[in-house]
């Protein structure tokens, strides 16, 4: 669930004469309902072998986006942080993923179950996988990626019937491909996606690039995001790619581990503001004004290096062309900004100098109507 926003934001502003605000409070973020820190110590007392419906790795990012994609990231934190040496070298060197691959072929057996088309045709591809002697090469030169390579070689080794030699390559090649950094993200786009794939992956695989590069601002990024075309679903790609690579993956280091925390976090703080935002245009009802010009607008100030009363009252007159309402549509944005995360900002004086410009232009505001 969200965190609630201040009661009044919710509510149309009256067309009377308006109170002046008060001094800008203290900022609140824009956080999940629960911490990930949370999150991990209630998955520390749940059952190490304990593995959640694979159901919700398929369901429809429809109402609480936010309250989904914590089930799926509270699972991952749980089960990686229960076992972090889980992951064995082997005498060749190579790291051994036995959770890794168990995890995936239980996706394998729910997908065949929910989905059983999506794995056929994969089948029909390469009919004789199976009895290949090299089934690595013969997948990549069928044009599979490394997520159909990962489906479809985890599905052929939950077939009990599978044993010796021929599952010893399976196993072999399987191992390969989980070499891929990108196996996780291809895996996922790939269930998500299907025959569209190819397309999307590669608007995926940029930001999940540029996300370990760690050189973007908060704020940046959201605005990226804000740019992607059917976004809710990338978004959700990109965060069961984050969560399995968290919940399967090790021993990974802190560092790795910390890194994979803040990529997911960062899809939730933006989908937090994508509620907030949605639910205050709802809350303006102006044809002018919906969600995403909210995002827009609010990430627009936050770019801005000085911001003052007269800049927002030039903006708020070329968005919303009813005058009357130039107050309930800066005090939303007010309380938008209030609610960001502190790492959208420079420093604490930069969101200070914002919420003044906006108490200032609201001021203003206020009192021209008394006149």
């Amino acid at each position: 669930m969200l965190n609630k926003i201040d009661s009044q934001a919710a509510t149309p502003t009256s067309r009377t004469q308006p109170t002046p605000p008060p001094p800008p409070s203290r900022a609140t973020s824009i956080e999940p309902a629960q911490s990930v820190l949370e999150l991990a110590q209630s998955e520390l007392e749940a059952s190490a072998s304990d593995w959640t419906d694979m159901s919700v790795m398929f369901s429809e990012m429809q109402g609480d986006a936010v309250t989904e994609t914590l089930e799926d990231i509270g699972f991952a934190l749980g089960s990686r942080l229960r076992d972090p040496r889980r992951a064995n070298t082997a005498s060749d060197g190579k790291i051994e993923r036995p959770r890794t691959r168990a995890m995936l072929q239980r996706l394998a057996q729910q997908i065949s179950a929910i989905s059983p088309a999506q794995l056929d045709d994969l089948h029909r591809r390469l009919p004789d996988l199976e009895d290949l002697l090299d089934p690595d090469q013969a997948m990549r030169e069928a044009g599979f990626d490394a997520g159909e390579q990962a489906l479809l070689l985890a599905a052929l080794l939950a077939d009990k019937g599978i044993s010796g030699a021929r599952r010893k390559r399976l196993e072999a090649a399987l191992a390969n491909v989980m070499d891929n950094d990108e196996w996780a993200l291809c895996l996922f786009s790939c269930l998500e996606f299907g025959a569209a794939n190819r397309q999307n992956l590669s608007e995926l695989r940029q930001l999940y690039q540029r996300a370990t590069t760690r050189q973007t601002r908060l704020v940046q990024w959201f605005a990226e995001f804000r740019r992607l075309q059917d976004r809710q679903r990338k978004l959700k790609t990109l965060i069961r790619a984050l969560a399995f690579e968290l919940s399967a993956n090790g021993p990974a280091l802190e560092t790795h581990l910390a890194a994979v925390i803040t990529d997911l976090k960062r899809i939730l703080h933006f989908l937090s503001l994508e509620d907030h935002c949605q639910r205050m245009a709802q809350s303006l009802a102006l044809n002018e004004v919906d969600g995403d010009t909210l995002i827009a607008d609010l990430l627009e100030i936050v770019q801005q290096t000085w911001v003052q009363s007269d800049w927002l009252a030039e903006r708020t007159q070329q968005r919303i062309p009813d005058s009357t309402r130039y107050y309930s549509y800066a005090r939303h944005l007010t309380e938008l900004v209030k609610l960001l995360p502190d790492d959208c900002f420079d420093d604490n004086d930069q969101r200070e100098m914002i919420l003044n410009a906006f108490t200032d232009y609201l001021t203003r505001l206020a009192e021209s109507e008394q006149d």
